[in-house]
C-alpha cells in the first residue's frame, strides 16, 4: 500500500466510528448513539492548518460534550480508532487463540518513525515509570555514584533513582530549576562533579509544564561521559520530537497521555550506541539472541526489544500504533500549534487578573501546551475539585515541590470556548 493510500485509509477509519460494533457490550446504547458521528472522512487538508476542523476531531473522543477536560497531562482519553483497534484485535486473537506478538513489529516501526530512530531502539513498556526503572537498573550504579535530578520530577520519574540510593548506596543530588527556563542548562552544569554518572530530567516538567533544553543537556552529558535519561511522559504527542537529533541514552514515555493511546502502554528508547554495553534488567523469552538450556547458553539481543520479555498484551500495543496513526493524520506540527494557540488565548484572558500568577515560562523555547497557575491567597489544591464539581472543569492540582498550583493541559479536543469558560470561572474564584 502506498503512503498516500495508507494515509487515506487511516483517515477514513479514524472517523467512521467502526469501534461501535465491537464495543457495544461495553457501553450503554444511549451513550453510543450520543457519541456516534456521521463523519466518514476528514474533509480538511492537514497540510493547511487553517482548514482543520477541530470540532470534527473532538467528535472522535467519547467523553461528554459538556465535560471540559483539561487534564491530558495526567490521562489522555483515547479516540475511537484506538478503542476500535484494541477491541477488534482482542476479539480476533481470542478467536484464533494466538498471542499475536509478531503483529507489533509494525508498531515498532511506526513509533521509530515518529521519533526518528530505528525500530531496534524502541521497546514497549507499561508506562514511563517502567521505562525509567529499566534505564536506572540497567546502568548498574555503585555506592557513591551520583545521579542528578531536579525537585520538579514526578514521583514516577524520581523513584527509580531514589531506589538506587536505597539499594546500592548511589547518591541522588537534587537541583532546583529556574522557573524562567533560561538558566537550567547552567544549573545542571554547575551540579556535575567527577562522581556524576547520570543526569535524569523531564523534557516537560509535570509541575509547571516547563520545557528543558534537552539536546543541550544531552550534549553536555556526552561531553563528560555521563549518561542522560529523559522522562518524556509529558512530551510524547505534544510536539515534534526528534530523538536522533537530541540523541539521549534513554528516553521513556507513556502512551496514555498526549499520545492518546491505551492505558498501560509506554515507550522506552535505548540508544543503540549503549545497548551493547548494558544488560537487560529482566530476562526471558525474546530477551535472547541465542539460547540453549542444555549447554547453559544465553546471549542477549542487541536491541531495546529484549526488554519486551515474555507474553505481552498485543491488542493495546496495536492500539498504541493506532494512536500514532491518529496523531500523524492530524499532523504533529498542527497538534503543537493548536496547543500553543489555546495557551496564548488563556494567557491573554487572565493577563489583567493580578491575583493569578503564571508559573510557566511564556517563551516557546521553554514551554508548550501545558501551564500552571497559582491564585494568590488561595488553597489551589482545594479549588481544583470545586471547579470540577461546579463547572465541569477538570484540571490537576500541583502539590509537587510545594507549588500549590493548578495545572492546565490544552489538547486537540479543547476549544476556545472552553478556555473562555475557564477564564471566567477563575475570575469568579478571585472575586469570591
Amino acid at each position: 500500500m502506498s503512503k498516500s493510500s495508507r494515509r487515506h485509509f487511516i483517515k477514513k477509519n479514524i472517523l467512521n466510528g467502526l469501534f461501535l460494533t465491537s464495543a457495544i457490550p461495553l457501553l450503554k446504547a444511549d451513550s453510543i448513539l450520543e457519541s456516534k458521528s456521521s463523519i466518514t472522512e476528514l474533509n480538511f487538508n492537514t497540510n493547511d492548518y487553517n482548514s482543520i476542523d477541530w470540532k470534527q476531531i473532538r467528535e472522535q473522543f467519547l467523553f461528554a460534550k459538556d465535560y471540559h477536560y483539561l487534564n491530558t497531562g495526567s490521562l489522555g482519553p483515547s479516540p475511537r480508532i484506538v478503542i476500535d483497534t484494541v477491541c477488534k484485535a482482542m476479539e480476533r486473537l481470542e478467536i484464533s487463540t494466538n498471542h499475536g506478538r509478531h503483529e507489533i513489529d509494525e508498531t515498532h516501526e511506526k513509533m521509530a518513525n515518529f521519533l526518528n530512530v530505528t525500530p531496534d531502539e524502541i521497546a514497549f513498556t507499561r508506562n514511563a515509570t517502567e521505562g525509567l526503572n529499566i534505564a536506572a537498573r540497567s546502568l548498574r550504579l555503585k555506592k557513591g555514584d551520583e545521579i542528578i535530578i531536579s525537585t520538579h520530577e514526578h514521583v514516577g520519574g524520581a523513584s527509580p533513582w531514589l531506589a538506587l540510593a536505597k539499594d546500592f548506596g548511589a547518591v541522588v543530588k537534587l537541583i532546583d530549576l529556574d522557573f524562567s527556563g533560561k538558566k537550567n542548562l547552567q544549573i545542571i552544569k554547575d551540579a556535575i562533579s567527577d562522581k556524576t554518572k547520570v543526569v535524569a530530567f523531564s523534557h516537560i516538567t509535570c509541575t509547571t509544564g516547563m520545557k528543558l533544553p534537552a539536546k543541550e543537556i544531552v550534549d553536555l552529558c556526552r561531553s563528560k561521559g555521563i549518561y542522560s535519561c529523559i522522562d518524556g511522559a509529558q512530551s510524547l504527542g505534544m510536539f515534534p520530537i526528534d530523538l536522533r537529533a537530541i540523541n539521549p541514552d534513554f528516553y521513556a514515555s507513556s502512551g496514555h497521555k498526549w499520545l492518546f493511546g491505551p492505558k498501560g502502554t509506554g515507550v522506552l528508547f535505548i540508544n543503540k550506541s549503549i545497548i551493547e554495553h548494558i544488560d537487560p534488567v529482566f530476562a526471558g523469552a525474546y530477551t535472547d539472541s541465542q539460547f540453549d538450556l542444555n549447554t547453559l547458553t544465553m546471549e542477549y539481543r542487541h536491541s531495546a526489544q529484549r526488554e519486551e520479555y515474555g507474553t505481552r498484551n498485543t491488542p493495546i500495543t496495536l492500539g498504541l500504533g493506532s494512536a500514532v496513526d491518529f496523531i500523524n493524520t492530524i499532523g504533529i506540527d498542527n497538534v503543537a500549534k493548536r496547543g500553543r494557540e489555546l495557551v496564548t488565548h488563556f494567557r491573554k484572558g487572565i493577563s489583567n487578573i493580578p491575583e493569578i500568577d503564571i508559573l510557566t515560562p511564556e517563551s516557546e523555547l521553554y514551554s508548550a501546551s501545558m501551564l500552571t497557575i497559582r491564585i494568590k491567597d488561595k488553597d489551589n489544591l482545594k479549588l481544583n475539585p470545586t471547579l470540577n464539581k461546579e463547572k465541569k472543569l477538570r484540571m490537576r492540582g500541583i502539590y509537587e515541590n510545594n507549588i500549590n498550583g493548578l495545572r492546565i493541559s490544552f489538547a486537540i479536543f479543547n476549544s476556545f470556548d472552553e478556555v473562555d469558560l475557564l477564564v471566567n470561572s477563575l475570575k469568579d474564584v478571585v472575586k469570591a
